[in-house]
């Protein structure tokens, strides 16, 4: 029975031998690494390439990578099994390809080629990259469970004749294995750094990694799915558990010498160099991985377990303290809204809302909230981020200002050039929160980039969707991101719910009165919060037939009262509070107090508009 060392460091070892015994067998793969990996326990001995550096990472060993799938690369072939011959015996044997790039023999044996034996196989690429806007604390958290680094180990493993599994066509003779002396030089080589060789140089030294968000670090990678290739999409956030594979050879480099940026010709079509470089970067700056496993991630909180009935098992525990919790919770908030209770109610509403359905192209469950009266200041809206990053797990920061709208990429765009999908910053994962501070908004020329930009944020708040540009035409990617306009007047951008702050007082220095936050902070208190917002994300919700007939019988009486104050918005509106103030406290569904506190605070939000509107009349 093979020990932890042997499954986590030595994964091809045990897939050969499962195909030795079994043939090719994908499932007899998954099945035996899945019961390894079954606990939390056993899945912290797989290193994270998340948080493990690359060169303490052994080559050909076992990783777990979490991420968002950016973009995703044409099928390609690769050798799935080839023949190799005993050069002393001349005896065959059959190899198996799969979760590896280069097809290996031993130094006693030359690979056939032109083997009638040999299968060609198909796997899909994915390139992805880290959650885009994943916290600090949730990067640290997850860093601090990984536990053990790694030790730094070179990415080149014993000498051994290779050949690019994706190159099999092209290859006319077999490769006889190296000579011990060969190997020795090769290995030395490659641990130089490498500057510029036959191959042409290195791409530019500061590359883009394609991430969405500006700004972002960590390790993007190339990901081979050998099943279910059909099941992913762009922006699913997955743990991928596989065969990390670094080796130098993958890397393409455009020959120095050309000046018609291609590559040498294949069947009539000349590679560009953008695409080469695109689809085959140095794996020094993004390895590739050879998925076995994949969770698709329902979070990405490290607080909770990933298996639904683990979580239901945190509700009930959580239910016995939610009252107490529910007070503090909006007690912290109450401080950030500068002392306003009502705001508070809809910020907490804000936090814990994400699209659960949708009705043709209505998404249900979103509430994007826009705070007008908001100071004019810029460390205000940066302040309420902060705040927000040490609750959420994923968010980010955005200044409504017009050289942002006229430079930035929102939305992505289709490069042909280099055959790849080039993100942009609303390229976001489900859950993420994005906080738009309109009030740097200044007087300005906005461009054709610019308005486009506008746009765009229009489409995800009122559709969450966002539209990418192929360019020749353009497809809607659904979204599910929570965001909160901050503004001094009403936003140019829609909401869902527009709420004028009311300061209890005047605050002359917000940032001594954001620290008041950090007594109520405490760790302790946070790691309650984090659990809290993401269970409440996850948790279902129901209307009872009585509570159903209840809530249309007083509509119809408001209807009767003042048709005009109670609109069918109004009401999707009033619906949509009742299932936010419930869940805020962990109920599946309505009760008749929570539908009365949803009206006394609509009306009490109505009367804040007419006395806005009012007062900007008189002016």
């Amino acid at each position: 029975m093979p020990g932890v060392e042997d499954w986590t460091t030595n994964p091809l070892g045990i897939v050969q031998s499962i195909y030795d015994k079994y043939g090719s067998a994908t499932e007899k793969v998954k099945e035996y690494f899945q019961s390894r990996t079954e606990s939390e326990t056993a899945r912290h001995w797989v290193l994270s390439l998340n948080d493990t550096p690359l060169h303490c990472l052994p080559a050909n060993s076992l990783v777990r990578y979490r991420c968002m799938v950016q973009d995703m690369f044409d099928p390609e072939f690769y050798m799935g099994e080839y023949e190799v011959s005993d050069v002393n015996t001349k005896a065959n044997l059959m190899k198996s390809g799969k979760y590896k790039d280069i097809a290996e023999c031993a130094k006693h044996q030359e690979i056939n080629a032109d083997s009638d034996n040999n299968i060609t196989m198909e796997r899909q690429t994915l390139y992805c990259v880290p959650i885009p806007g994943e916290t600090e604390w949730v990067k640290a958290d997850y860093s601090d469970k990984a536990g053990k680094k790694g030790l730094p180990s070179s990415s080149i493993t014993s000498h051994r004749p290779k050949r690019g599994l994706e190159e099999e066509e092209s290859v006319a003779e077999s490769e006889s294995c190296m000579e011990e002396g060969e190997g020795t030089n090769r290995m030395e080589d490659n641990k130089r750094p490498r500057t510029a060789g036959r191959e042409g140089s290195l791409p530019n030294a500061d590359p883009d990694l394609n991430f969405p968000l500006p700004g972002e670090k960590g390790m993007p990678c190339l990901v081979k799915v050998y099943e279910d290739m059909d099941s992913f999409s762009v922006n699913d956030t997955v743990e991928f558990i596989g065969v990390l594979s670094v080796d130098p050879s993958l890397a393409h480099f455009h020959e120095e010498n050309r000046t018609d940026g291609t590559i040498s010709s294949v069947d009539g079509y000349e590679e560009p160099m953008e695409e080469r470089n695109a689809h085959a970067p140095p794996p020094s700056l993004v390895p590739r991985l050879h998925a076995i496993i994949h969770h698709k991630l329902r979070h990405n909180n490290p607080h909770l377990p990933a298996e639904k009935e683990k979580v239901e098992s945190d509700v009930s525990s959580m239910r016995t303290e939610i009252s107490l919790l529910r007070r503090q919770i909006l007690s912290a908030l109450e401080q950030v809204m500068l002392g306003d209770s009502l705001a508070a109610e809809y910020f907490l509403c804000h936090l814990i809302s994400s699209v659960y359905g949708r009705v043709d192209v209505m998404p249900l469950g979103k509430f994007s909230l826009n705070l007008t009266h908001c100071p004019s200041t810029e460390e205000y809206g940066q302040l309420v981020h902060t705040f927000i990053q040490a609750l959420v797990t994923k968010s980010h920061f955005l200044p409504l200002s017009i050289e942002n709208m006229n430079k930035l990429r929102l939305c992505p765009e289709k490069d042909y050039t280099a055959n790849r999908l080039k993100s942009g910053v609303l390229q976001l994962s489900a859950d993420t929160s994005l906080v738009i501070d309109e009030t740097r908004l200044q007087p300005g020329q906005l461009e054709a980039v610019g308005v486009k930009n506008i746009t765009a944020l229009g489409n995800l708040i009122s559709w969450q969707k966002v539209e990418y540009d192929f360019r020749f035409h353009r497809q809607d990617f659904l979204s599910n991101v929570s965001v909160l306009i901050l503004s001094e007047a009403k936003s140019i951008l829609p909401s869902d719910c527009m709420l004028p702050l009311n300061p209890a007082c005047k605050i002359e220095n917000l940032q001594r009165h954001f620290s008041q936050l950090d007594v109520i902070l405490t760790p302790e208190f946070l790691s309650h919060v984090r659990r809290y917002l993401t269970i409440c994300k996850l948790m279902e919700y129901t209307i009872d037939d009585t509570m159903q007939k209840a809530i249309q019988d007083d509509f119809v009486e408001m209807r009767k009262t003042d048709h005009k104050s109670m609109t069918v918005e109004d009401f999707h509106t009033l619906l949509n509070l009742v299932r936010l103030l419930s869940l805020s406290a962990l109920e599946t569904s309505p009760t008749q107090g929570t539908w009365e506190k949803a009206k006394n605070m609509e009306l009490e939000r109505k009367r804040r508009l007419v006395t806005d509107n009012r007062s900007q009349e008189m002016q």
